[in-house]
């Protein structure tokens, strides 16, 4: 798994774990103390560690626990302060780690390969095709995209690739154009900006 979407899953973790604990709180009449709050933390986190989709946090998701599970210990705090700092983490990520985490998410993931095209080699239907002369015209020298990134197919199912990168949340991808009959499109990729 890519760093990025490492970092992309356990940051959703902390922060549904924080939404649902502040949901749990707006829903009570009374004031809720901080064991009671590590209580609330800490049963939302724990079905986690058994679930296949985490197992790469597992070890985090532990931690997270024990953490609420100690005396004295504020678990809001420390999600609070890892919170915080996924958002930086985020606003730090450059544009071309972004597209090398995206190409590993759609290969290992989700089973499409991405080759830097070559006029003199044959196509393959399902492999993901970049011009290295685009690629070199889309980002500035400190990574950072100033045009969109083309994307070369040949896939039954196209409007569902674009679906998966747009799920990534790591681009936005647009559809550019489609010859329905050969199955070929031609895909955009665009900078999302992270604020």
């Amino acid at each position: 798994m890519s760093k990025e979407n490492y970092h992309q899953l356990l940051s959703d973790v902390i922060e549904n774990s924080l939404l649902h604990l502040y949901g749990q709180v707006a829903s009570n009449d009374h004031f809720v103390p901080l064991a009671k709050r590590n209580t609330l933390l800490c049963k939302y986190l724990k079905p986690k560690l058994k679930q296949p989709k985490y197992k790469v946090i597992k070890g985090d998701i532990k931690r997270m626990v024990l953490a609420g599970q100690c005396k004295g210990g504020d678990l809001e705090a420390k999600l609070n302060e890892l919170y915080t700092l996924s958002l930086s983490y985020q606003a730090k990520a450059n544009d071309t780690q972004r597209l090398y985490d995206l190409l590993n998410i759609l290969l290992h993931e989700h089973g499409f390969d991405s080759k830097m095209f070559d006029e003199s080699v044959k196509t393959e239907p399902g492999v993901i095709y970049i011009l290295k002369e685009h690629l070199e015209n889309c980002f500035e020298a400190n990574g950072k995209q100033i045009a969109p990134v083309s994307m070369l197919i040949e896939h039954e199912s196209v409007s569902s690739l674009v679906e998966i990168i747009n799920n990534t949340k790591l681009f936005f991808a647009t559809l550019k154009e489609c010859n329905e009959k050969t199955k070929q499109a031609h895909i955009e990729l665009h900078p999302i900006t992270i604020k």
